[in-house]
């Protein structure tokens, strides 16, 4: 049962792609307003869920925990390890807020200018780029397993890339998928790393309020704030409350309770749902090459997650 609600919420997070290009092409909503309205809209919905635990926290015991112990909303577990463990819980989250509006301006702009499918693969090569990163950085090589990973992802992105060639708009939009990937990647290190001081409510409420802040001035300098047409509200719900709410915390729930090997062939389901989707919604429908590519990919990506 669990597999199947961690299947669901991939399946809801690869419409992000579609709601994003309906929100351009019906209601003229820039990709930077389409991020900062997906964030301003959920947050209300997060900060309410986080007062509601924090009203439902344990009263405080004299002895245990001790007075000097955070919240029980928080965890009570010390410093995170590794690499981000001598930052401020503050500076944690505003470290992963401010990646992920970066993930969302590059996967926006890539949705705008490339196939979704497309966009959707490439911003996930994250699990691949944070094996490399910490390869580099720890010095500890990753199983051989992540390299036939690392080939087949980049070889199925060139095949998906490859008819973009000689159009400069389509192949800009690959590169940011592939920019948005970098940031998505610093951003599942931060919250990593901030999950082991604060639970899931705060911290998501946290995150997407401070995502907003960053996205606001993009939005408004990008001059395409406002949907023109009634109908760009229905995509941005959508984006808020499907994508950012409903996507997000029916993985959280599902993945903490099965198996990480299966967690990770069931998050595939959101690149591939989401070639699904543009090619029934948009009529975006790949080539063979593009589909062994596609496929290719995806093969990658799981590789890669076994390799970590």
């Amino acid at each position: 049962m669990d597999f199947l609600i961690l299947l669901l919420g991939g399946a809801v997070l690869g419409l992000a792609g579609v709601f994003v290009r309906l929100a351009d092409t019906t209601a003229s909503l820039g990709p930077f307003a389409s991020a900062f309205w997906r964030m301003a809209v959920a947050a209300p919905f997060l900060l309410a869920w986080a007062a509601v635990e924090w009203s439902r926290r344990p009263a405080p015991q004299p002895a245990t925990p001790p007075a000097s112990a955070p919240p029980q909303w928080f965890s009570t577990r010390s410093t995170p390890p590794a690499l981000l463990a001598h930052w401020p819980t503050w500076g944690l989250a505003l470290f992963a807020a401010a990646m992920f509006a970066l993930d969302l301006v590059f996967f926006h702009l890539a949705v705008t200018w490339t196939a979704v499918g497309n966009a959707t693969l490439e911003s996930n090569f994250a699990p691949v780029l944070i094996t490399l990163a910490f390869w580099i950085i720890t010095r500890n090589a990753p199983r051989p397993i992540f390299l036939g990973g690392l080939a087949a992802a980049l070889g199925g992105a060139a095949l998906m890339i490859g008819p973009n060639f000689g159009h400069s708009r389509a192949l800009l939009g690959d590169a940011s998928g592939l920019v948005s990937a970098v940031f998505y990647a610093a951003y599942q290190v931060g919250i990593q790393q901030a999950r082991q001081r604060l639970s899931t409510a705060p911290l998501m409420a946290a995150v997407t309020v401070l995502a907003a802040v960053v996205l606001w001035p993009l939005a408004l300098a990008e001059g395409r704030l406002w949907p023109t047409a009634a109908v760009g509200w229905v995509w941005v719900l959508g984006l808020a409350l499907l994508v950012q709410i409903g996507g997000q915390v029916v993985i959280a729930y599902a993945v903490r309770r099965i198996n990480p090997a299966l967690s990770s062939v069931g998050l595939l389901v959101q690149p591939a749902m989401a070639v699904v989707y543009a090619w029934i919604l948009l009529g975006e429908a790949l080539t063979a090459p593009q589909l062994l590519g596609a496929g290719m990919v995806l093969t990658g990506i799981y590789l890669a997650r076994k390799g970590m």
